[in-house]
């Protein structure tokens, strides 16, 4: 199992990104820099691939692959969001804009001051961002970046 595949799995056993080294070492019966010497090698030994296995139920090693990015309408409103499924995950709503850069009218109310907003073009942003993971330093661009391309490519 690579870095990112023990990462993701974990965090899925966990139910939360936040010391999920220290927490993953616990139910592995091993320290955590343990774990960080896995990380570090790029690789885990093949009983930690099967005891993960064996903490996700017994199934296939990767029981995903899960869409990363998921994109609809809310239930209760004709709004559209975007969702990141896979660490950090959030989920951020994404607007139509006028001319003017304000929301069209359907779009109302929608939130393009606080938090982060990010312009897609000039007629669609992303905004009212609510991070599930709390994304590493340097990271919130590249995350948006990629959302904007995700809905480039659903879009085309």
């Amino acid at each position: 199992m690579t870095p990112d595949e023990l990462q993701t799995a974990a965090i899925a056993i966990l139910g939360s990104a936040v010391g999920w080294q220290t927490r993953i070492a616990r139910r592995l019966d091993v320290s955590d820099r343990q774990v960080r010497r896995w990380l570090a090698a790029g690789r885990t030994p093949d009983w930690v691939d099967d005891r993960i296995a064996d903490l996700m139920g017994g199934i296939d090693r990767s029981p995903w692959p899960r869409d990363e990015w998921i994109i609809g309408d809310g239930v209760a409103s004709a709004r559209e969001y975007i969702v990141h499924t896979a660490p950090p995950r959030f989920i951020a709503r994404i607007v139509a804009c006028d001319a003017d850069g304000r929301p069209e009218p359907g779009e109302q109310p929608a939130d393009l001051v606080s938090g982060a907003v990010y312009a897609i073009d000039e007629a669609t942003v992303l905004c009212e961002v609510e991070w599930i993971d709390k994304p590493r330093a340097g990271e919130v661009t590249q995350l948006l970046e990629a959302a904007a391309d995700a809905i480039e490519r659903a879009d085309g």
